[in-house]
């Protein structure tokens, strides 16, 4: 979903210098494949908080890649993909604005609380956009949000070892480390769960961003001790139709709370910035 007007203003057939912020499950997915190759792009380097933590990535990936601090992998790079931290949003998607840098992020919650932002870049004639992530059909969304929609409904279900760390779950002192049947923990809006579930809910931010906006967005959230993976239901209806979607993620094994089809959501973002032939809106 892009955030505001933008045009690329290399050649089509350049390559593109990219640059990872934030070296965790999804940043390590997307330098994977970058260092396989993919077509217009190479990895320039990579920003982490964790020097040890990058260092061991590194060393797993057996490839040489550069590590720098975020001002000057910004300046030297086209493309700034974004796998950091919600905390991290605002100064990594600022920078990329004041150097008219592309961001592509997965903090759909990063998003939702800077929308600001959207005014800036549109100044600076650049863009930031949300992948997909690991949810599905937000081409429709969008498309339906053209006309009028009249409610949309989320449901995520997820293992308890993927909710336990959630700041909502700390401080209102749910267990869940126990759990022998499914329990509903959350009910509110998109954007109440995304402020609730800043790692765990991005999926409900770009529903809302997508759709009938997150304060619309009617969303809950169950831990399932019967479930093995990240399982994420949208209800939509709308004047142009009435569609339901759903998806069940495979956990990174590192961060259970991460899907692993998120990083690979980033490398089709990627390919399709370049691509002669652009499938979905």
């Amino acid at each position: 979903a892009g955030i505001c007007n933008w045009k690329i203003t290399n050649s089509r057939y350049n390559i593109m210098k990219v640059g990872i912020v934030g070296f965790g499950s999804i940043g390590t997915e997307v330098a994977k494949a970058l260092i396989i190759g993919v077509e217009n792009f190479s990895l320039y380097g990579v920003v982490s908080r964790s020097k040890k933590n990058v260092e061991r990535r590194i060393l797993q990936l057996n490839h040489q890649i550069k590590i720098f601090e975020l001002e000057t992998l910004i300046e030297k790079c086209d493309i700034i993909i974004d796998c950091a931290p919600k905390e991290a949003f605002r100064e990594i998607a600022t920078q990329c604005i004041e150097n008219n840098k592309i961001l592509i992020t997965v903090s759909g919650a990063g998003i939702l609380d800077n929308l600001d932002l959207e005014e800036m870049a549109k100044e600076k004639n650049t863009q930031i956009i949300l992948a997909t992530g690991a949810i599905l059909g937000l081409d429709a969304l969008r498309a339906a949000s053209e006309s009028k929609i009249n409610s949309v409904r989320m449901t995520t279900r997820k293992p308890p070892n993927a909710l336990s760390n959630a700041p909502y779950v700390i401080e209102n002192g749910i267990q869940l480390d126990k759990l022998l049947v499914s329990k509903l923990i959350f009910k509110g809006s998109a954007t109440e769960g995304a402020k609730a579930f800043p790692a765990n809910v991005n999926v409900a931010a770009a529903v809302g961003l997508a759709g009938i906006g997150a304060d619309k967005t009617e969303l809950e959230i169950w831990a399932d001790p019967n479930l093995d993976r990240n399982t994420h239901k949208v209800e939509v209806d709308a004047d142009s139709a009435v569609f339901e979607m759903s998806i069940q993620n495979v956990q990174t094994p590192e961060n259970p709370g991460t899907g692993k089809i998120t990083g690979l959501s980033v490398i089709a973002c990627l390919r399709g910035l370049k691509s002669p032939f652009k499938i979905g809106t």
